[in-house]
């Protein structure tokens, strides 16, 4: 009798074991995205402050959504939101849980490029059998570099990723089957070359949350932490050329072989703006591309369908070119919530001598100087008549800058924040140094343009990216270039006594 009830319990047993292998299993993944921190040497510094760089790239959710829909399993987390909540996180206790066969890190950003690096490398140390990856602008245009000099990572995703992420995980024996990778075997490099370009945005939805670990927190210190409503794509690519923009029209051919701007449908913006407002109760959005007149329209047929269904949310928006017509402006207070919401532009120079100066050189290339204080004082005025608030950015070290431009640059923006703070207008400045992006067209030729790099390589961006404290910028922030009429240490001071601006314009809004 004893025997049959052990029997009994023997078997019992191993049906428990089976049902929690098999509860194990379902909970592999097929591949985990995690976004990487700025760097590990001052993350425990960093963490609640901007200088995280919590904000992820738009991309990430649009395929943790698309892996979905072809019957993949994935996961997103944060590495530093992770550190936040919780300071002891295991990222390898995480991965041990949850088995993934890939592991994507984005490193789209450079100034992610030590982290994305030295998570990369513990991974493989102890997860030798993961597939290890890498994709973003900055993996894409240092591919090469980054695959001959660091033998942990497996591959790089180059360009844009939608169809190759799934061509990945269908051929992950068959690499030479997937479009855009750059990978590993057997000690040798194979590149099968960027050939795939996205054509349909419309596809792709960029605000499904479900695929981030603790996306409600996520919300909420982009918000508290980077000043930033909810990031949404709403186009791919660009038709400007700003000198020191890895994104720009001419750095996009490059690095993603793009050579036009598509755009999303206003239905399908309208319908990622409905979700995140139904799933997380959160009513704003950053749109992740700019005004300019010839999106003006565009933008206005997403105000009318925002409008047609009452939803009433706040935005942050760029300005990428003035003039912006009073049309918009009207049809933009109309439609959101502008108490929370906020226009941006970047000036760049409040000097009007210097940006004739800088348009008479480089015009044919880029015309965002292209304005006068005259046209700035009338954004200005809009702004206040429609109770929009309005934030400038500006810099120091732009090319050919010398330091009677600077002087007047400095002394105009003085001028804006005490005449903001006489006249209680909604008005803001920052001004955080340059860290000129690999790719753009000062980086390529920066002879042309009179500058002297520190970061030739990507090695070197490593680098400065590990010795940057960043806990109050720009303060702690050194450039990654001098000018024919600037030295690096000139525009480092510089950079430091325009905090005193930021500082008081942030106060006073």
């Amino acid at each position: 009798m004893i025997i049959i009830k052990l029997l009994i319990l023997s078997i019992k047993s191993i049906s428990i074991r089976k049902f929690n292998l098999k509860l194990e299993k379902m909970t592999d993944i097929d591949i985990l995205f995690i976004h990487p921190p700025r760097n590990f040497e001052h993350l425990v510094d960093n963490m609640k402050k901007r200088s995280s760089f919590l904000l992820m790239p738009m991309g990430l959710f649009s395929m943790a959504d698309l892996l979905d829909r072809n019957g993949y399993n994935s996961k997103i987390v944060n590495y530093s939101l992770e550190k936040t909540l919780h300071p002891k996180f295991s990222i390898l206790k995480f991965i041990k849980k949850d088995h993934p066969k890939v592991i994507g890190v984005d490193l789209h950003w450079v100034q992610h490029s030590a982290g994305a690096l030295d998570l990369l490398k513990i991974i493989k140390r102890n997860f030798p059998s993961v597939f290890t990856l890498l994709g973003g602008f900055t993996a894409s245009y240092y591919a090469k570099e980054i695959m001959q000099k660091y033998k942990f990572i497996d591959g790089i995703i180059q360009g844009e990723a939608e169809l190759p992420i799934i061509e990945l995980l269908n051929n992950i024996k068959h690499l030479e089957k997937v479009p855009n990778l750059i990978y590993r075997k057997n000690q040798k490099i194979y590149d099968n070359g960027i050939n795939y370009i996205l054509d349909d945005l419309d596809q792709l939805n960029f605000t499904n949350v479900d695929y981030l670990v603790h996306w409600k927190e996520y919300i909420k210190y982009i918000n508290k932490v980077m000043h930033t409503p909810w990031p949404l794509e709403i186009a791919r690519g660009c038709q400007f050329n700003c000198v020191n923009c890895g994104g720009s029209f001419h750095s996009c051919k490059i690095i993603t072989r793009r050579n036009r701007v598509i755009f999303r449908s206003p239905e399908r913006v309208v319908d990622d703006i409905r979700r995140l407002v139904e799933k997380t109760g959160y009513n704003g959005v950053f749109y992740g591309h700019g005004v300019y007149r010839a999106t003006e329209k565009y933008f206005m047929k997403i105000h009318e369908k925002l409008r047609d269904e009452k939803i009433r949310i706040h935005s942050d928006l760029e300005i990428w070119r003035l003039p912006i017509s009073d049309t918009f402006f009207r049809d933009y207070f109309k439609t959101y919530d502008v108490e929370e919401s906020m226009i941006w532009f970047s000036v760049r120079s409040f000097s009007e001598n210097y940006r004739k100066k800088f348009h008479t050189r480089f015009g044919e290339l880029d015309k965002s100087f292209d304005f006068t204080n005259d046209d700035l004082n009338k954004l200005i005025n809009k702004m206040d008549k429609y109770n929009i608030p309005l934030r400038l950015f500006w810099d120091v070290g732009n090319p050919f800058e010398n330091k009677i431009d600077f002087l007047k640059n400095y002394l105009y923006a003085l001028k804006l924040v005490f005449k903001n703070i006489s006249k209680y207008k909604k008005l803001s400045m920052w001004s955080e140094p340059i860290i000129i992006s690999p790719g753009c067209a000062i980086e390529l030729k920066n002879e042309t343009f009179g500058i002297q790099m520190t970061t030739k390589t990507f090695e070197d961006y490593v680098r400065l990216n590990r010795e940057s404290e960043m806990k109050i910028a720009p303060l702690d922030v050194g450039v990654n270039f001098r000018t024919s009429t600037l030295s690096k240490a000139t525009i480092d001071i510089f950079n430091k006594l325009m905090f005193f601006i930021n500082l008081i314009s942030v106060i006073t809004v």
